[in-house]
């Protein structure tokens, strides 16, 4: 119900890390992406057909993923001028291409799963 409410009209900052909110999942999930994403770029975490479905996606999201992330790893001098996931759950296209780059990790991460389990029988 916190949720629901939160997510209609936004939170109040106050002293709370932002991470301790409601939101705080998103956060992590946010962070989680960033990573898989950083990894899919630079150190071939996908085949290139994997990564050509979604390159676009992650090239526009990276920056809001960087910065959620940061909200994770770094303590802020002030709670001004960070960045809210509210923000980014009201913007469909955003949340359309975070679903995208979810759903080709995850179908990576089962295709791999499924290929090492293969390769367990064969021995």
């Amino acid at each position: 119900m916190r949720f629901n409410t939160e997510l209609a009209r936004g939170w109040q900052y106050g002293e709370d890390p932002v991470a301790n909110h409601p939101f705080g999942a998103y956060y992590h999930w946010c962070a989680l992406l960033c990573a898989f994403g950083e990894a899919a770029l630079e150190h071939n975490l996908l085949s290139e057909r994997q990564l050509d479905t979604v390159r676009d996606d992650l090239e526009a999201s990276l920056p809001g993923l960087r910065a959620c992330r940061q909200l994770l790893v770094v303590i802020p001098a002030t709670l001004e001028e960070q960045p809210r996931v509210v923000d980014l759950l009201r913007d469909e296209q955003t949340l359309r291409r975070l679903g995208r780059i979810h759903k080709a990790f995850g179908e990576a991460l089962r295709q791999e799963w499924m290929c090492r389990q293969l390769d367990t029988l064969d021995h």
